[in-house]
Protein backbone atom coordinates (compact mmCIF):
# COMPACT_ATOMS: atom_id res chain seq x y z
CA UNK A 1 0.00 0.00 0.00
CA UNK A 2 2.47 2.60 0.77
CA UNK A 3 4.71 1.28 4.14
CA UNK A 4 7.34 0.04 1.62
CA UNK A 5 7.94 -2.60 4.66
CA UNK A 6 10.64 -4.28 2.87
CA UNK A 7 9.06 -7.15 1.90
CA UNK A 8 5.86 -8.46 0.22
CA UNK A 9 2.67 -9.03 1.71
CA UNK A 10 2.44 -12.93 2.64
CA UNK A 11 -1.29 -14.01 1.44
CA UNK A 12 -1.41 -15.96 5.21
CA UNK A 13 -0.12 -13.09 7.00
CA UNK A 14 -2.89 -10.47 4.85
CA UNK A 15 -5.51 -13.13 5.77
CA UNK A 16 -4.83 -13.83 9.93
CA UNK A 17 -4.38 -10.08 9.39
CA UNK A 18 -7.79 -9.94 8.11
CA UNK A 19 -9.22 -12.24 10.59
CA UNK A 20 -8.13 -9.83 13.39
CA UNK A 21 -9.59 -6.75 12.02
CA UNK A 22 -12.94 -8.90 11.55
CA UNK A 23 -12.91 -9.78 15.32
CA UNK A 24 -11.95 -6.35 16.43
CA UNK A 25 -15.06 -4.97 14.23
CA UNK A 26 -17.12 -7.95 15.68
CA UNK A 27 -15.85 -7.05 19.32
CA UNK A 28 -15.22 -10.68 20.04
CA UNK A 29 -12.16 -10.13 22.60
CA UNK A 30 -12.06 -13.71 23.93
CA UNK A 31 -11.26 -15.16 20.47
CA UNK A 32 -8.98 -12.14 18.94
CA UNK A 33 -7.30 -13.07 22.89
CA UNK A 34 -6.72 -16.22 21.34
CA UNK A 35 -5.29 -15.17 17.92
CA UNK A 36 -2.78 -12.88 19.23
CA UNK A 37 -1.70 -15.52 21.76
CA UNK A 38 -1.17 -17.97 19.14
CA UNK A 39 0.32 -15.54 17.17
CA UNK A 40 3.07 -13.99 19.99
CA UNK A 41 3.55 -17.13 21.56
CA UNK A 42 5.99 -18.66 18.50
CA UNK A 43 6.93 -15.61 15.93
CA UNK A 44 8.87 -18.29 13.89
CA UNK A 45 6.11 -20.85 13.32
CA UNK A 46 6.84 -23.90 11.58
CA UNK A 47 3.77 -25.16 10.42
CA UNK A 48 2.51 -22.44 7.29
CA UNK A 49 1.32 -19.91 10.07
CA UNK A 50 2.76 -16.26 8.86
CA UNK A 51 5.50 -15.51 11.10
CA UNK A 52 4.91 -12.32 13.98
CA UNK A 53 6.67 -9.67 11.52
CA UNK A 54 4.53 -10.41 8.60
CA UNK A 55 1.58 -10.04 10.17
CA UNK A 56 2.74 -6.83 12.39
CA UNK A 57 4.37 -5.47 8.31
CA UNK A 58 1.02 -6.31 7.30
CA UNK A 59 -0.88 -4.06 9.37
CA UNK A 60 1.63 -1.50 9.31
CA UNK A 61 1.35 -1.24 5.67
CA UNK A 62 -2.46 -1.00 6.14
CA UNK A 63 -2.36 1.77 8.36
CA UNK A 64 0.09 3.64 6.24
CA UNK A 65 -2.18 2.81 3.28
CA UNK A 66 -5.07 3.70 4.83
CA UNK A 67 -3.66 7.24 6.51
CA UNK A 68 -2.00 8.02 2.41
CA UNK A 69 -5.79 7.22 0.99
CA UNK A 70 -7.32 9.44 2.99
CA UNK A 71 -4.83 12.69 3.32
CA UNK A 72 -3.46 12.12 -0.26
CA UNK A 73 0.30 11.29 -0.97
CA UNK A 74 3.31 13.69 0.07
CA UNK A 75 4.07 16.14 -2.58
CA UNK A 76 7.53 16.24 -3.91
CA UNK A 77 10.05 17.83 -0.96
CA UNK A 78 7.47 17.52 1.38
CA UNK A 79 7.16 14.64 4.14
CA UNK A 80 4.26 13.85 6.96
CA UNK A 81 4.34 14.89 10.21
CA UNK A 82 2.16 12.76 12.83
CA UNK A 83 1.29 15.24 15.37
CA UNK A 84 -1.11 13.32 18.13
CA UNK A 85 -3.03 15.64 20.74
CA UNK A 86 -4.81 14.49 24.18
CA UNK A 87 -8.71 14.68 23.71
CA UNK A 88 -8.58 18.39 25.50
CA UNK A 89 -6.16 19.41 22.74
CA UNK A 90 -2.77 19.18 24.38
CA UNK A 91 0.31 17.68 23.04
CA UNK A 92 1.60 13.76 23.69
CA UNK A 93 4.28 13.27 25.05
CA UNK A 94 5.75 10.47 22.74
CA UNK A 95 8.57 9.14 25.30
CA UNK A 96 5.15 8.68 28.18
CA UNK A 97 3.63 6.60 25.60
CA UNK A 98 3.39 2.52 26.71
CA UNK A 99 6.13 1.01 24.80
CA UNK A 100 3.48 -0.73 22.32
CA UNK A 101 1.94 2.68 21.32
CA UNK A 102 5.36 4.89 21.27
CA UNK A 103 6.49 1.64 18.89
CA UNK A 104 3.39 2.02 16.60
CA UNK A 105 3.43 5.52 16.43
CA UNK A 106 7.61 5.68 15.62
CA UNK A 107 6.84 2.84 12.76
CA UNK A 108 4.10 4.28 11.06
CA UNK A 109 5.66 7.70 10.96
CA UNK A 110 8.81 6.16 9.91
CA UNK A 111 7.03 4.91 6.78
CA UNK A 112 4.65 8.01 6.33
CA UNK A 113 8.16 9.82 6.13
CA UNK A 114 9.72 7.92 3.16
CA UNK A 115 12.24 6.33 6.15
CA UNK A 116 11.86 2.93 5.08
CA UNK A 117 14.92 1.63 6.68
CA UNK A 118 14.01 3.30 10.08
CA UNK A 119 10.65 1.04 9.18
CA UNK A 120 12.06 -1.74 9.08
CA UNK A 121 14.69 -1.50 12.11
CA UNK A 122 11.86 -1.08 14.09
CA UNK A 123 9.83 -4.03 12.51
CA UNK A 124 12.65 -5.87 13.36
CA UNK A 125 13.37 -4.82 16.62
CA UNK A 126 9.61 -5.67 17.48
CA UNK A 127 10.39 -9.55 17.00
CA UNK A 128 12.88 -9.25 19.84
CA UNK A 129 10.14 -8.43 22.61
CA UNK A 130 9.13 -10.42 24.90
CA UNK A 131 5.79 -11.94 24.70
CA UNK A 132 3.48 -9.90 26.15
CA UNK A 133 4.97 -6.50 24.30
CA UNK A 134 4.59 -8.39 20.98
CA UNK A 135 0.73 -9.46 22.04
CA UNK A 136 0.50 -5.68 23.18
CA UNK A 137 1.76 -4.22 20.23
CA UNK A 138 0.06 -6.46 17.42
CA UNK A 139 -3.23 -5.46 19.52
CA UNK A 140 -2.28 -2.22 19.08
CA UNK A 141 -1.96 -2.14 15.75
CA UNK A 142 -4.91 -4.06 14.97
CA UNK A 143 -7.00 -1.70 17.48
CA UNK A 144 -5.06 1.34 15.66
CA UNK A 145 -6.40 0.16 11.76
CA UNK A 146 -9.63 -0.29 12.74
CA UNK A 147 -9.63 3.53 14.28
CA UNK A 148 -7.93 4.92 11.02
CA UNK A 149 -10.59 2.84 9.30
CA UNK A 150 -13.54 4.52 11.12
CA UNK A 151 -12.03 7.97 11.42
CA UNK A 152 -13.74 10.43 8.82
CA UNK A 153 -10.99 12.50 7.32
CA UNK A 154 -11.96 15.44 5.82
CA UNK A 155 -10.73 15.35 1.53
CA UNK A 156 -6.93 16.00 1.09
CA UNK A 157 -6.55 19.81 0.63
CA UNK A 158 -6.43 21.28 -2.98
CA UNK A 159 -2.47 21.68 -3.80
CA UNK A 160 -1.77 24.57 -6.03
CA UNK A 161 0.76 24.39 -8.58
CA UNK A 162 2.80 26.74 -9.91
Amino acid sequence: MGSNTGRPTSPPAAALGGRLMQLVGDRDTARFSCEISAVCADPHPTNGRPAYRDILAWVVDAIVGVLIARLGAAGPGEKFILEFRSTDGGDVDVESLPPSERWMLRTVSAFLTQNPAEGIRLLTAAEQFDITLRAETLADAIIWLDLVLDIDLPDPPDVTTT
